[in-house]
């Protein structure tokens, strides 16, 4: 990882792209290759009879917890806690954050399945935040003012694309994550929630094809946010069309946690580069040539949450899954409430 992550300049960058069409190609759009790794190596942990369907989830899920998402997850620190003028500026917000733990350690003990819900909901929002605020990244990087309306139906697009066929597979109670059955409401079986999802995708879909064409046409067009937009769509419509769907979004999941990780290391090199960071552990971090040392402290982190969810398995009556959901998802929902303020601003990637 440090070989690919030079300590970017300004003087390296290019119009138009976050970074440089290299970088942004490697490890911000076409990363999306990460996306059905985990589902592939699932099926061939089974087809080989290496280990059981569970076995394999479980270990998917344990390794990308550790490898990737423990690590992005924390790197939110890096301009959060860790940095005192964040702390000063915004502190109601920041200390608000801290209410997160005490509200999951509540539902993962007394309603498992109401947190679970609450969680892939939120999750499934944030991974598409994510990605609305990289295309307003590059639209902040391309020199065109784009009307609002051409911004809506971008994020209307990237919204929506998730949600028809994962509607429907909820709608037959076929969505499972994390060992809990999302809920479906009775109430809601009559209605045509899935279809209505469908045409409000394709509507949106149509609209951004001819806009796209027009941009392109005027020479107004984004390559690398194109791209991006394109990709999203695929990945989100497609996705729920597997059968192991708790599998298939950890593969979701690990192609934002990359993006992540490689963002804020950006962002972060940027900050210092304006002065934004004070002298301390982070600019120290952020001034190595790689992000070895970077990535490495936010491993060891995770691996102290592992070592608390073994903690917390061998002393409460909890089951492993909530045992692991409650610490993990103490410190997830903090880093998707700072992330809401991280992708409400893009000039940070200026």
């Amino acid at each position: 990882m440090a070989a690919i992550a030079v300590a970017p300049v300004a003087s390296r960058r290019e119009p138009g792209w976050i970074y440089n069409r290299s970088w942004d190609l490697s490890l911000i759009i076409f990363s999306a290759v990460l996306v059905p790794l985990p589902f592939l190596v699932a099926w061939a942990a089974q087809a080989t009879g290496w280990m059981s369907q569970q076995k394999a989830i479980d270990a998917i899920n344990i390794a990308v917890a550790l490898l990737i998402g423990g690590p992005h997850l924390f790197s939110t620190i890096s301009y959060t806690f860790l940095d005192n003028q964040f702390r000063a500026k915004h502190a109601v917000y920041s200390k608000l954050a801290l209410l997160l733990p005490l509200i999951v350690v509540y539902l993962g003990v007394t309603h498992y399945i109401v947190l679970i819900t609450f969680f892939f909901t939120w999750a499934s929002l944030h991974v598409l935040h994510q990605i609305i605020y990289l295309t307003d990244c590059y639209r902040a990087r391309s020199g065109w003012a784009e009307q609002k309306w051409s911004r809506l139906v971008d994020y209307g697009l990237i919204l929506t694309g998730l949600y028809p066929i994962g509607i429907y597979k909820m709608s037959l109670r076929q969505f499972t994550v994390g060992g809990v059955l999302l809920p479906y409401p009775d109430f809601l079986q009559g209605l045509p929630l899935a279809q209505l999802a469908g045409l409000v995708f394709a509507g949106f879909l149509i609209v951004w094809i001819w806009k796209t064409i027009v941009e392109f046409r005027e020479g107004r067009g984004s390559v690398p946010k194109t791209l991006l937009i394109s990709i999203t769509t695929v990945v989100s419509f497609c996705l729920p069309l597997g059968s192991n769907l708790d599998v298939l979004f950890q593969g979701y999941n690990t192609w934002h946690s990359f993006q992540y990780l490689f963002l804020l290391w950006l962002i972060n090199k940027l900050r210092d580069q304006r002065g934004e960071i004070e002298d301390g552990f982070v600019r120290r971090l952020v001034r190595r040539e790689g992000m070895g040392a970077y990535y490495l402290c936010f491993l060891a982190a995770t691996g102290v949450m592992v070592i608390l969810t073994l903690i917390v398995r061998s002393v409460t009556p909890l089951s492993a899954d909530q045992s692991y959901f409650v610490v993990v998802l103490s410190v997830l929902l903090m880093h998707y409430y700072f992330d809401h303020f991280l992708f409400a601003h893009p000039q940070m990637i200026d």
